[in-house]
């Protein structure tokens, strides 16, 4: 065969291949999910030349439909789908199916799923108040799809089920049985579907009203006259409570400088303490809601008497005297002349005793020395 025979034949067989070649399909992207109320492009492409269809089943083709699906032409290998979410809809499949020329036909199929973020149904509230000992209810309905999780948190911790006292029911809402002074905080509900890792967070901050509770931690304080004290009376309540102090049945006179107190009117200072300020004194708290108060006995007790300032220089005397006796003690023993004897010799010019024992001495020697033994005895 000639040359050019072979290149007609060889063209012929490489049309052949490419126009009677099944087209193999794609659908890009292979996620069908879309979310309420938006809506997404898929392309069909085709590896071949060929005309492409976007079917809802095997006999019927989609139509464009303003709000739900709108089709385009982009190439003989590439034909696009808009599909809208405007309303829920039930899962569904739908096709791209591809025939070429040679009449050889391909489907590709897509799951659509229309999906939604957790969504608040409505605002929740930021601020919520209960009384003491009443049933709080915090409510977090929320949507989705699938249907999101709730868990509620306060200052990041979750917040578990406890029998009686906190609970969450089927549509999220929080219920605090008995709510109390320490329930008061920032409770956040959090929404959310743990396969797409999408959440939603709001905050709701709970006040807690109270009548005022007013204690002394010491009830039968002590302390010493001309000390400075303190009395500290812990006050709860909401709103905050008005704190006032007695002394007996009188108001205590607040002058700055004997008795003082704190900003919050919950310390009472006493300075320079005296015997007259030693009795009861009531802590008293008052709110809308109610007022309470507390009374302790303050008791003053006489400061012990200082060593008087003779009795220091007697008993500095004293030792003295002790000292100055040893001293001339030891001087006796060791020289035969005391400390008071050397004062009185030299200083006074008073004869010494230590001279006439030492005469006296002598001359009983000498006396003795004349004595004539006899026999052994001396006479």
């Amino acid at each position: 065969m000639p040359p050019q025979g072979c290149s007609v034949t060889l063209i012929l067989l490489l049309t052949k291949t490419v126009f009677c070649s099944k087209p193999r399909l794609e659908i890009i992207p292979a996620n069908g999910d879309i979310y309420l109320g938006e809506g997404k492009d898929f392309l069909c492409k085709s590896s071949v030349e060929a005309t492409i269809k976007w079917m809802i089943s095997e006999d019927e083709e989609v139509e464009d439909e303003e709000g739900r699906y709108k089709q385009k032409h982009i190439d003989e290998n590439v034909r696009s789908l808009y599909v809208t979410a405007s309303k829920i809809e039930a899962d569904r499949m739908i096709q791209c199916h591809a025939e070429s020329e040679s009449g050889e036909t391909s489907t590709a199929e897509l799951k659509l799923r229309i999906v939604q973020r957790p969504t608040f149904r409505k605002d929740v509230e930021k601020r919520k108040e209960f009384t003491a000992d009443s049933t709080a209810r915090l409510p977090c309905e929320v949507e989705g799809i699938p249907r999101p999780q709730v868990t509620w948190y306060r200052y990041g911790a979750a917040i578990n089920s406890l029998p009686g006292r906190l609970s969450v029911n089927v549509n999220g809402t929080l219920t605090i049985e008995r709510i109390q002074l320490t329930d008061a905080g920032v409770y956040s509900c959090k929404a959310f579907i743990k396969d797409r890792k999408e959440e939603a967070y709001k905050n709701v901050s709970v006040i807690v009203n109270a009548a005022p509770i007013v204690h002394f931690n010491n009830t039968n304080p002590k302390s010493n006259a001309n000390s400075n004290t303190s009395l500290t009376c812990s006050v709860t309540g909401h709103p905050e409570p008005l704190v006032t102090w007695k002394k007996g049945q009188q108001d205590v006179p607040l002058d700055g400088q004997k008795f003082t107190l704190s900003s919050d009117g919950r310390r009472l200072s006493v300075t320079e303490l005296e015997k007259s300020d030693e009795g009861e004194y009531t802590c008293h708290a008052i709110n809308r809601l109610g007022e309470h108060n507390t009374t302790l006995y303050l008791q003053v007790i006489d400061a012990p008497r200082g060593i008087g300032i003779w009795v220091i220089v007697g008993i500095v005397l004293l030792i003295l005297l002790v000292t100055l006796l040893a001293v001339d003690l030891t001087c006796y023993r060791t020289r035969r002349q005391g400390f008071l004897m050397y004062i009185a010799t030299k200083v006074l010019g008073q004869p010494s005793s230590r001279v006439k024992l030492q005469d006296t001495h002598k001359k009983e020697t000498a006396d003795k020395s004349h004595v004539v033994n006899i026999s052994g005895i001396d006479a």
